[in-house]
């Protein structure tokens, strides 16, 4: 199993915190779009099917089980809700793990 350090675990909880933050922004202005849309009762269903989606995909993306930790920062790049720079703060090691899952997936070189 994967160790983290003191100072990773501490930089893992701010980014993760802040890729959550953005990710229900843009969350909170697609809903915004979508609401300015509701004509119809199948548009309001239609809005409770989305948010129902999206609750689950919330649930699986925001696991911070340290055992899949790289994976869900990984998953953040891939997304675009964090970037390679700012994984630059974690320890070059963390930095690798998680540039080795992006490699499997053909992210980086």
């Amino acid at each position: 199993m994967d160790q983290w350090s003191k100072s990773d675990k501490k930089i893992a909880k701010e980014l993760f915190e802040l890729a959550r933050k953005r990710d229900y922004a843009n969350l909170t202005n697609t809903i915004q779009l979508k609401s300015d849309n509701l004509t119809t009762p199948e548009s309001i269903w239609d809005l409770r099917d989305f948010l129902n989606s999206k609750a689950k995909e919330f649930d699986q993306k925001y696991d911070y089980r340290y055992s899949v930790l790289d994976n869900v920062f990984a998953g953040f790049i891939l997304e675009d809700i964090l970037t390679l720079d700012e994984m630059q703060r974690f320890s070059k090691r963390k930095q690798e793990q998680i540039k080795h899952i992006l490699n499997l997936f053909g992210e980086i070189s």
